[in-house]
Parts: structure tokens; sequence; C-alpha cells
């Protein structure tokens, strides 16, 4: 359980605040971190990495390496590969295996308390411009009034269903997202769609605790991660594939290191990178377990219908349609940036936002056409890169947003006086 906490930076009872974030993911956490140590008066609401706790499958391995996987702090002190060699890990298995879900989160809350991030385990039900900011209603009863503020809300609130499947009731249906126990589907007929690392992932998990599983993606052949790149390597190599927290290669580093660049480019170039870059793909140490996952490749859910408690899934081939029967049908088809999904949002702030498709378009500060209201993470994506995807993103974003905001800060309001708590996160 998490309890509410306070530090000697941050009063939480205040109810005026010149920046509030939202969400307590990965970039709410760094950011939060960052502008602890710039000084900047801040709250932090939401649940502490709330969709990876309750959101991904029990038993999952990150994707990304361990390399690429720090929450960002200004001093880069608390890292993944420091809290692996304090828990006693072995750290050559930091580089060359992939990292188990209940470690990271573990990592997660070791950096929440070594930084002390104050993170207020509250939802935000309303959010509205009002004077001066912004208002934010809380699930306690509680009226914030925030100078500024961040949208750190990752990807909870994006999860993306084709039409094709949205017929399907919730029983028979399900998005990747809230698969968090695969033991639910033992002895079960499940069809996974999709081709990325969730829909894999999902399949073998369900397929090692028991459920034949199928899995339908619209590729001719399914796309893997390389395997870990050496430790190891010499010097011409790496100037020909320079290592990165992506990948390795000069592209990789273009868009880790080339935020700013990529977003002085074309909306329309911007938007095809995004489009083309990083696209579904699998983790090399998966092809392994799918050895037993029947895998129909070149094949796209065309409608879906339900009989006799089962549903019917008519697939679109090369040669014609097909049609497949199953007692359960996972959608693990991505997640799609899309303003009108974040329910929170008064609706005249939300459409006087101006949006690149249905994202929002930001400048280089991170801030949306609304004056002071700020995203990061996965809906900063067309306008930084698709870093911002992955929490190899953090660092830029968090550095760069930091410092924008030190620069852009009130004056703290009068009659409010920082308070000293010893209370602390507790997991």
């Amino acid at each position: 359980m998490v309890e509410r906490a306070s530090s000697d930076e941050t009063n939480m009872n205040r109810s005026d605040v010149d920046v509030a974030i939202v969400g307590a993911g990965p970039y709410g956490l760094s950011l939060a971190a960052h502008l602890a140590a710039r000084g900047v008066d801040y709250r932090i609401f939401g649940s502490p990495m709330h969709t990876w706790r309750h959101r991904m499958p029990e038993g999952m391995l990150l994707r990304s390496p361990g390399f690429g996987s720090d929450l960002s702090d200004p001093h880069g002190r608390f890292t993944l590969s420091r809290y692996w060699a304090e828990s006693g890990r072995p750290p050559e298995r930091l580089l060359s295996d992939p990292i188990p879900l209940d470690a990271y989160l573990e990592y997660a809350q070791w950096f929440i308390d070594g930084v002390g991030v104050p993170v207020e385990d509250v939802q935000v039900r309303h959010l509205a411009r009002a004077d001066d900011g912004f208002v934010l209603d809380l699930d306690t009863g509680e009226s914030v009034h925030a100078r500024r503020v961040v949208l750190a809300v990752g990807l909870t609130h994006f999860a993306h269903v084709p039409p094709e499947l949205t017929n399907l009731p919730a029983e028979l249906m399900t998005h990747a997202t809230h698969v968090a126990q695969p033991n639910d589907f033992a002895q079960r007929d499940v069809v996974v769609v999709g081709a990325g690392q969730s829909a894999l992932e999902t399949a073998a998990l369900l397929r090692e605790r028991g459920a034949h599983v199928r899995v339908v993606a619209r590729c001719q052949e399914l796309t893997w991660t390389g395997d870990p790149v050496p430790s190891e390597r010499g010097l011409v190599e790496r100037l020909r594939r320079p290592d990165t927290r992506l990948c390795a290669g000069w592209r990789c580093w273009m868009f880790e290191y080339g935020g700013m660049l990529f977003h002085m480019l074309p909306q329309r170039v911007r938007l095809r990178l995004v489009r083309t870059s990083f696209g579904p793909m699998g983790a090399w140490w998966l092809r392994t377990r799918l050895d037993d996952v029947t895998i129909l490749l070149g094949r796209s859910v065309a409608s879906a219908s339900v009989r006799d408690g089962e549903v019917d899934l008519e697939l679109r081939t090369a040669n014609g349609t097909e049609t497949i029967s199953t007692q359960h049908v996972i959608a693990a088809t991505g997640y799609r940036v899309d303003l009108r999904r974040l329910d929170f949002l008064d609706s005249e702030l939300r459409h006087a936002v101006r949006t690149s498709g249905t994202a929002p378009s930001l400048t280089r500060a991170f801030e949306s056409s609304v004056a002071g209201l700020h995203f990061v993470g996965a809906a900063s994506t067309t306008s930084f890169g698709p870093v911002t995807r992955f929490v190899a993103g953090t660092t830029f974003t968090t550095r760069t947003l930091a410092r924008y905001l030190k620069r852009h800060r009130s004056a703290r309001p009068r009659g409010i006086r920082r308070t000293r708590s010893r209370r602390s996160i507790a997991a």
C-alpha cells in the first residue's frame, strides 16, 4: 500500500502550487526529482507506477535493456545499475538478461524513497482553466490551484482497440493492458491480435500457464530485436553503430539525442518518422518461448461476431477470407494518443489544445497551445520523436522541462509556508 507523503521541500496540504504533475509513472517521478533539485514548488498526483504495477502481466520481462531503463534524477545517482548492485544481484545479469517486472517495480520504489518524491496517491477528477492557471479537483474533495500543469499520464488512457473488435462484449474481448493475471486464462482457447512485444509476450505467458493460444498478425513475418550488444566493442564498431539506451546505431542515436532537431522537422516528416520507427517487434529472448504457439501471419481481422458464447473472427488473407473461433480475444493492438480519451480534462480546455493528428502540438518546452499546460511521455512523441515512448526518454524530457519551469516559476503565494515532515512513501 502507498501512503501519502511529504518531504522537506513540499507541503502537500497547500491548495496553491506553482507546478502540478498529473501522473506518477517514470516521467512524472523523474520530473518531480528534477523540480525538487531546482527548488521548484510542485505537487505530484497519481498512484506510483500504476500502469506497471496493475496493468502489466504477472511474470513480464522488460523489452528495454537494463542500461536503458533508468528513471532520471538530476545527478544520476539513483540508477538501475546502482540498485542492482546494492540489492546483491550479479552485475553481468543486468547486461545480458531481461529485467523482471517485479525487480523493476522494486527499483522504482527504491528511486522514490531515495530521491524523496512526495507522491500523493490520489486521482485528478477534473482539470480546468482558472485565473492565472488551472484548478485540479481531486477525488479527496480538495481543489488545488496550479500556475502550470504537466500531464504525465503515460499510456493507460490511450489503449487502442480496432473498430472490428469493439462490438465484442467485455467478457469475450480484453485489451492487453487488462491481462494482469495470465493464470485467469488457463485451459482456455485464446486468440491474441497483434505482432508487437505485448502480443508476443502475452501469448507466451498464457501458453506457459496452460492456455491454447493463437496469434493473428497482419505482417508477413515477425520482427525481433537484436541480441544484446557486447559490452566490449572496438572503436571502429562503436563508431559504426554507437550505443544508445534504445538500441545500437546512428538512427537510434539521433532519436535519443536529437529531440530538439526532431522538433524542428516539418510536421508531416515527424508524423511519418513516428509511424515508421520502432514498429511492432518482439524481444530476442521471446522466440524460443513461442515454439508451441500457433502464429497466423498475413491475416487481419475483418469482423468479429458472437456465436454460442464464443467469438468468430473473420480474417482477411492474401487469398480471401477465413474464419476461426475462440473463447476469448486479446487485443494487443497498441496505443493511440488521443486527447478525447482524457476524460478528466474540462471540455473547454481539451478543445483549446491544438493538435497534430489527435496528439497535442508542443513547443520546445513541451507546452501546448494552452499556456501553462505541458505534456510529457507518449503524448509528446509527435513533437520530440519515438524516444519519448520509452523510459529512455525521461532524461531528455525532464532536464529540458525542469530548466524551463525553473526559469518561469512564480513567487510563492503569500501565507503559504513550507513544512517539514518525516513521513515517507512505504510500499
